[in-house]
């Protein structure tokens, strides 16, 4: 008899498959990462309500099929829509990034609940208030760091020197954050202030990032050395980060 479940999940990404079906991709508070076919959710109303869209979250009920992987989205009952952040670019391209960033990173099958609350949150948080570049790199560095990948910004990834002090220490994100001076000449040098900003914000909530605010160049400097991290854990483009850019606006 094939197994029947059911879970809170996030919408985190939907792809049409044929004339009718979508593939949907979930994140859940104890199932991780799952993606299902949704036969006719191009056409239902009434298994899926139209709320299918980026970001919905509701209960979804799920069934295993035999021999695949590939699970069968039987309903999904809609509990938040996210309809605001429907009609503001800003909003919309920060949540998509926030939701591929989980899709990519997040293994399949795997519980995530910090994960899940964390994404939730963000989402939440951005749907009633306005988009920041702020917001988004203390979520983008909560994120690596509930899966276990945070870098080392307070001390040097090699040897563990934590006397840093005002001394410019060099990038590594393939060797897990900073390397003083001793360790290595090479590499991209991370002044003590953007150093410090970083740290910063890996220690904030998503409340705190309210009444954070970093000038330009800190706020470039930081997202370089976050995506330089992020691209050492993600093959290939992310589509969501070229909308970001090509807004041109938070980011």
């Amino acid at each position: 008899m094939a197994t029947r479940f059911e879970t809170t999940a996030i919408v985190l990404r939907t792809v049409a498959y044929g004339e009718a079906d979508r593939v949907v991709t979930l994140l859940g508070p104890t199932t991780g990462r799952l993606s299902a076919l949704a036969r006719s959710a191009r056409k239902s109303v009434r298994r899926f309500g139209g709320g299918l869209g980026m970001g919905a979250e509701g209960q979804a009920e799920f069934r295993e099929r035999s021999g695949s992987d590939l699970l069968l989205l039987e309903g999904f009952d809609v509990q938040q829509a996210r309809l605001g952040l429907a009609g503001d670019l800003g909003k919309t391209a920060h949540a998509a990034y926030a939701l591929e960033l989980c899709d990519r990173l997040c293994p399949p099958r795997h519980a995530e609940p910090a994960v899940f609350d964390w994404l939730r949150e963000f989402l939440m948080r951005l749907e009633s208030g306005r988009s920041s570049a702020e917001r988004l790199r203390v979520f983008e560095l909560g994120l690596l760091g509930w899966l276990g990948l945070g870098p080392a910004l307070d001390r040097c990834a090699v040897c563990g020197r934590h006397d840093l002090g005002e001394e410019s220490a060099r990038w590594h994100p393939e060797q897990g954050g900073v390397l003083c001076a001793a360790c290595t000449h090479r590499g991209d040098v991370l002044t003590a202030p953007v150093r410090q900003a970083l740290t910063r914000l890996a220690g904030l909530s998503l409340v705190d990032s309210e009444t954070v605010i970093l000038d330009r160049d800190t706020n470039a400097a930081c997202r370089r050395a976050i995506l330089g991290l992020l691209r050492t854990h993600i093959s290939g483009p992310l589509r969501s980060l070229d909308f970001i850019e090509k807004m041109g606006g938070d980011r």
